[in-house]
């Protein structure tokens, strides 16, 4: 099922706010209304998770756990 653009954007900058490097060199979805891939967004939540490592704060668990819900992970 694909994800909204409103959706992907909003779970990115979330991850950016909580330090991942690879949700910042993501870019912003734009595909108007056909949305992306789910692959897309789950892609973006593994690397977030990678880039947060084994330790993650507690603002960067709140961050992943936001970005799953609005990715539908």
């Amino acid at each position: 099922m694909p994800i909204k653009d409103r959706d992907y954007n909003k779970a990115k900058a979330l991850l950016e706010a909580a330090g991942s490097k690879s949700a910042e060199k993501s870019d912003k979805k734009h595909t108007g209304s056909k949305g992306s891939p789910d692959g897309h967004g789950r892609s973006l939540y593994a690397e977030a998770q990678q880039d947060f490592g084994g330790q993650p704060t507690a603002a960067q668990l709140e961050a992943l756990d936001k970005a799953a819900r609005l990715l539908g992970v």
